[in-house]
C-alpha cells in the first residue's frame, strides 16, 4: 500500500476527517470504484472517523489540562499552580468579636473561656455554628470583661495512625475546610498520648532538617492533603505514631452579615454573662476560583511571597480574602501632602460598601508577614464619587410599538447595566461619557437621539455641632463658570448642594464663578440671600472644595451632598475613589412632536443604596 500523504489526523472536525480518510481509500487501487457514500464501508469510514475524533478531541483536552493558562478542570489548575508553589485560598468561615462580661457566682481568679466555645445562628433556617478560635482568658481585673472572637465552622478531628510514613497519605476529606484553622498534633502512639505540634511551614528557606512543620496541598475534589518533611526539610514523623488533625468545615459567604447570636448555656462554665455584638460577621468566603488561582500563582512565584510593590499588596489581599471584591493599593507619596513610609490600603467587599475595624485590623495582620518592615499599612474606607446625569432622550414613534413608557424604562435599565458593566470597583476607574450616551442610544431601535447632561457628586456628614473645616476631592477639574462675580443666584454656577439648616435658614451653597464658596437661602419672596459669602473655597483645575468653619445645624436626609459641573464629560477615580452612578433621571421626547411623551423617573443603581463616606476623616480623600 502507498505511503500516507493524504490523512490528516490533527483535524478536530468529524466531517474533515471522514472526508480525509475517504480521500486516501479512494486513492487506493482496491477502491477506485467504491461509492462511499452509498456501501457499506461508508460505516466503516464512519466508525473510524468517529475514533479518530475523539482519540484527537481527548489528546488536545489533556494538552490544555497540561498548562496553566488554558486548563479549565480545577484538578489541572491546582496542580499547575502547585509547581509554582502557590497553595489556592481554601474556604473561610465568617468571624465577628463579642464584648463579654462573666459574673461568677465565686470570685475565681479568672475565668477561662475554652477554644471551641459555641454560639449560633440562623441564616434561611439553615443554623451556623460560631466557636471560638482559642482559649480566651478574662481576668478578675478586667471585671470578667474582654473582647472574644467567635468564627464560623463546625469543629472536626481526623486521627490517621501512620504505619509507612512514606506512602500513607492524610488527605482530610471534607469540603469547605477552613484551613486557616488547621492544627497538627503528633502523638507518640495509640498507647501514648504525649504529642508536639507542628506548624504549618508558610517559608521554606526558614525550614531546618529538625523543624516540626507540616506542609499542606490541594487534592482532588477540594480535599487537602497534610504531608511531612524528610528530616532534611522538615522533622520526619515515625511510623506507629499518631497524626491529630484539627481544623473547622465553614458556609463561606453565609455566614457574613449576622448579628443576632444564639448563646450557650454556660461560658467559662459560669452561666450569668452578657455579651455586645461589636459588628456584623464579615471575612466569610468560599474557596478561591480558577480564575482567581490563574492570576495569583504565577505573580506569587514572581514576588517569592512578598509584598514589595503595589500591587504585591492587592495579590496577597484578594488571594487571602474571599469576602474583598477590589482593592487599590498606593504608596504615601503619591498623596497630597506625599507622606513617605506609608502604603495605604482601601478596599471594597463583596457585599456592602465599607468593611469594619475588626476586619481592617485582621487584614493588616495578614500583610505585616510580607512587608517591609520600613513599611507602615493604613487602611482607608473607599470613597464614592457619584455621577449623576440628567438624560432627555427622543424617540420615534413610528419605530416601536412599545409606548414612551416603556422605552423610558429601557433606557434607566441601561443606565443600570452600565454601571454594573463599567464601574463600581477599583479597576474600573473610568466614566467614558461617549460610551455613556452610546448606550442609551442603544437601548432601543426607536432611541434617535440624546442629550445628556452630568454632574459630579459627593457626600459627607458634616459635624452638626462644632466648625470643621472639610475637604472635598472630585478629583477631576470643574467647570470655571464664564460669568463671573455673580449678585444674584440666576448666575451659571459650577457649585451646587443640597439642603441644610445654617442660621435657622434652609440653605444651598454655590460658587461665584471666582473660586469662593457661598451660603445663601431663598427668601418667600424668592429672592436670593447671601448668609455667608466666603464660606469656603473651590479650586477649578484640581476639584477640590474646601468649606472653612462648616458647621450646619442640620441637613436633609442621611447625608449632605455637593454637586459640581465636570471641567470634562470623562470622570476619573483616583486612590480610594470608586466611581458609581446616582439620581439619574430620564425624560423621554417624541421626535415628531417635540413634546414630552414621559415623565422623568429616577433610574435604579448602586449609588442610590450606597453607604456615605465622610471625607472629613481621611487625608487621602483629598
Amino acid at each position: 500500500m502507498a505511503a500516507n500523504s493524504t490523512i490528516s489526523v490533527t483535524e478536530l472536525d468529524f466531517d474533515d476527517i471522514k472526508s480525509s480518510l475517504k480521500t486516501y481509500l479512494g486513492q487506493q487501487p482496491e477502491f477506485l470504484d467504491y461509492n462511499f457514500e452509498g456501501s457499506a464501508i461508508s460505516l466503516l469510514v464512519d466508525l473510524l472517523a468517529y475514533n479518530t475524533y475523539q482519540n484527537a478531541f481527548y489528546t488536545s483536552m489533556v494538552g490544555n489540562e497540561m498548562f496553566l493558562d488554558s486548563a479549565q478542570l480545577r484538578d489541572s489548575v491546582v496542580s499547575r499552580a502547585k509547581m509554582l508553589g502557590y497553595t489556592p485560598r481554601s474556604a473561610r468561615g465568617a468571624n465577628t468579636q463579642f464584648s463579654i462580661t462573666v459574673t461568677p457566682n465565686d470570685s475565681p481568679d479568672s475565668v477561662t473561656i475554652a477554644k471551641n466555645t459555641e454560639w449560633s445562628a440562623t441564616v434561611d433556617g439553615e443554623t451556623l455554628k460560631f466557636v471560638t478560635p482559642k482559649t480566651f482568658i478574662l481576668t478578675s481585673d478586667s471585671g470578667y470583661s474582654g473582647n472574644i472572637t467567635v468564627v464560623e465552622g463546625q469543629p472536626l478531628t481526623h486521627r490517621f495512625t501512620i504505619s509507612n510514613i512514606d506512602s500513607d497519605k492524610f488527605i482530610l476529606e471534607n469540603e469547605n475546610i477552613d484551613t486557616t484553622s488547621i492544627t497538627v498534633d503528633i502523638e507518640e502512639s495509640v498507647s501514648d498520648s504525649t504529642s508536639v505540634r507542628y506548624n504549618l511551614a508558610n517559608d521554606i528557606t526558614t525550614v531546618q532538617a529538625n523543624s516540626a512543620v507540616f506542609f499542606l496541598q490541594e487534592t482532588t475534589d477540594q480535599y487537602y492533603e497534610i504531608y511531612f518533611g524528610d528530616d532534611v526539610i522538615g522533622k520526619k514523623p515515625s511510623n506507629g505514631n499518631v497524626v491529630v488533625v484539627n481544623y473547622r468545615v465553614c458556609s463561606g459567604t453565609v455566614g457574613n452579615d449576622i448579628s443576632s447570636f444564639s448563646d450557650p448555656s454556660t461560658v467559662g462554665g459560669y452561666s450569668n454573662f452578657s455579651k455586645t455584638v461589636s459588628s456584623s460577621s464579615s471575612g466569610g468566603a468560599y474557596a478561591e476560583s480558577i480564575t482567581s488561582i490563574k492570576f495569583n500563582a504565577p505573580k506569587n512565584y514572581e514576588t517569592q511571597n512578598r509584598a514589595v510593590l503595589a500591587n504585591d499588596y492587592k495579590r496577597i489581599i484578594l488571594r487571602d480574602n474571599g469576602d474583598i471584591e477590589s482593592v487599590n493599593v498606593w504608596g504615601g507619596e503619591e498623596n497630597a501632602p506625599p507622606i513617605y513610609g506609608k502604603v495605604y490600603v482601601a478596599a471594597k467587599p463583596t457585599n456592602g460598601t465599607t468593611i469594619s475595624s475588626t476586619r481592617k485590623d485582621q487584614i493588616k495582620t495578614q500583610l505585616k508577614k510580607y512587608n517591609i518592615l520600613s513599611i507602615d499599612i493604613e487602611f482607608v474606607d473607599a470613597g464614592y464619587l457619584y455621577i449623576v446625569p440628567t438624560v432627555i432622550a427622543r424617540y420615534d414613534s413610528t419605530l416601536t410599538t412599545l409606548s414612551a413608557g416603556a422605552i423610558r424604562t429601557k433606557i434607566a435599565n441601561s443606565i443600570t447595566s452600565f454601571e454594573t458593566n463599567n464601574l463600581g470597583t477599583f479597576e474600573k476607574n473610568k466614566f467614558r461619557y461617549s460610551r455613556f450616551i452610546r448606550s442609551i442610544d442603544d437601548s432601543d431601535t426607536s432611541v434617535v437621539d440624546n442629550n445628556t447632561s452630568i454632574k459630579m457628586e459627593r457626600r459627607f456628614n458634616p459635624n452638626r455641632s462644632v466648625t470643621s473645616t472639610y475637604n472635598i476631592s472630585f478629583s477631576n477639574g470643574i467647570e470655571e463658570p464664564i460669568s463671573t462675580g455673580h449678585i444674584t443666584h440666576a448666575g451659571g454656577h459650577s457649585i451646587t448642594s443640597s439642603a441644610f439648616t445654617y442660621l435657622n435658614q434652609r440653605s444651598f451653597l454655590d460658587d461665584d464663578g471666582e473660586g469662593i464658596i457661598r451660603i445663601y437661602y431663598i427668601s418667600v419672596t424668592n429672592a436670593v440671600v447671601y448668609t455667608n459669602e466666603n464660606a469656603g473655597t473651590v479650586n477649578y483645575n484640581t476639584g477640590l472644595v474646601t468649606l472653612n468653619a462648616f458647621a450646619p445645624t442640620a441637613y436633609e436626609g442621611s447625608y449632605l451632598s455637593i454637586f459640581a459641573k465636570p471641567k470634562e464629560n470623562d470622570i476619573i477615580a483616583v486612590r480610594n475613589q470608586i466611581l458609581l452612578i446616582s439620581g439619574a433621571t430620564v425624560r423621554v421626547i417624541d421626535d415628531a412632536t417635540s413634546l414630552v411623551a414621559a415623565t422623568t423617573i429616577t433610574a435604579t443603581t448602586t449609588g442610590v443604596t450606597t453607604t456615605v463616606i465622610d471625607p472629613g476623616l481621611y487625608p487621602i480623600v483629598y
